[in-house]
């Protein structure tokens, strides 16, 4: 069985702000950003800077409105922390 990719998620806040989520095994970050643009443009370079990333835009309830899985094999591999 293959490992899960990472989840870069991209959400609407009730206040209006977008936050990007970046999870993996090794990693969880968020950003925010004023507008929709901001957000989907930072969602896709993190996606297209790993070998592996699934993003997914999210509906206020929850809801999964758009997803997409991007393979990139000339991606560098992650680095371990000593």
């Amino acid at each position: 069985m293959t490992p899960k990719a990472p989840l870069v998620s991209v959400a609407l806040s009730k206040d209006g702000i977008w936050s990007v989520h970046e999870r993996s095994p090794s990693r969880v970050a968020v950003a925010y950003f004023p507008s929709k643009l901001g957000a989907m443009k930072h969602a896709l370079q993190v996606a297209k800077a790993k070998r592996r990333c699934r993003v997914a835009v999210f509906e206020r309830d929850g809801a999964v409105k758009l997803e997409r899985e991007y393979a990139n094999p000339a991606a560098e591999p992650a680095k371990e922390l000593s």
